[in-house]
């Protein structure tokens, strides 16, 4: 392998000069004016993730149309904002329970601040940094009302704490906690804590990921879920890190926390709106069966 850097050397380009190098390369346009609006609101750079799904060396495939990009462009947009709002009742239900089964279980409004509840003292030590960290960041009215107010304790109770911090922050206290304490927290949803840990972090990635208004359609994702679970292992697609596994995850934590969720008949609606091809994002054949089974309580 060649590990030798080289000098960037790309020129900026000018959206004329980007529209003739797409034609250059082989892409179809029927309308350059509609091309030029998105060139003008969404840059090259972000549109080019989706272009190389339909090259080969910067070269588009045979009779590709941009149209044919802008629907699986418009299909990802509409995923990303029906996934976002899944994921935040996911978080604040995790945020909830962690918050309300640690300090009922206590009696302790600070519970985060007893050592004893943690694995090691390392992991206090660093949850504690980051909750002091963010504390001192924040600008909500309840920490600075709780802060202008009290002098003891030094920092909010864990109700106002929760909220404050992010879905993956919350997940690394969670992961930190002895496993008793993280039993306690997952047994409220009814699933053991291993896997709650695992899904909890893919989750987290996967709101991370539509946060940032990054591709999902067929996107190799970074972590893998557990899937071995006696309970809800068939209905995972073997132990692929596409789109389809972690939508596993998020319908079985939704089966506990929004039994009456009807987003699978937008997602359905959308792919058939754009034609996508569910292969690509990882997708059994029976993939809407599976997911209803998880939501309906199928029993296995």
């Amino acid at each position: 392998m060649n590990n030798q850097k080289i000098k960037f050397e790309k020129p900026s380009l000018t959206i004329d000069e980007q529209i003739r190098l797409l034609r250059e390369r082989g892409l179809i346009l029927d309308d350059e004016e509609r091309l030029r609006y998105f060139l003008t609101n969404i840059s090259y750079y972000h549109w080019s993730i989706y272009f190389k799904n339909f090259q080969k060396d910067d070269v588009f495939y045979e009779n590709t149309n941009f149209e044919d990009i802008l629907k699986i462009y418009v299909f990802d947009n509409k995923l990303r904002l029906l996934l976002l709002e899944l994921l935040e009742r996911v978080e604040k239900s995790f945020k909830c329970r962690i918050a309300y089964e640690l300090s009922v279980l206590t009696g302790d409004s600070h519970c985060y601040s007893n050592s004893d509840l943690f694995n090691i003292e390392d992991d206090y030590e660093k949850a504690i940094t980051m909750i002091r960290e963010e504390v001192k960041k924040s600008r909500e009215i309840s920490i600075t009302h709780y802060l202008n107010r009290y002098n003891q304790p030094e920092l909010p109770p864990v109700w106002m704490i929760i909220e404050i911090l992010s879905f993956g922050q919350c997940g690394k206290i969670h992961k930190t906690l002895k496993i008793e304490y993280r039993n306690i927290i997952c047994r409220s949803f009814g699933i053991d804590e291993k896997y709650i840990v695992s899904w909890m972090h893919c989750l987290s990635n996967l709101r991370n990921n539509c946060a940032h208004h990054s591709r999902i359609w067929n996107r190799n994702f970074t972590f893998k879920p557990i899937i071995k679970s006696k309970q809800y292992g068939r209905f995972f697609n073997n132990n692929n890190i596409r789109l389809f596994n972690y939508l596993v995850v998020l319908q079985i934590i939704l089966s506990k926390i929004n039994p009456t969720s009807s987003w699978l008949d937008k997602m359905k609606a959308y792919i058939d709106e754009g034609s996508i091809n569910i292969k690509s994002m990882g997708f059994p054949e029976d993939w809407e069966g599976r997911l209803r089974k998880i939501m309906t309580n199928y029993k296995i």
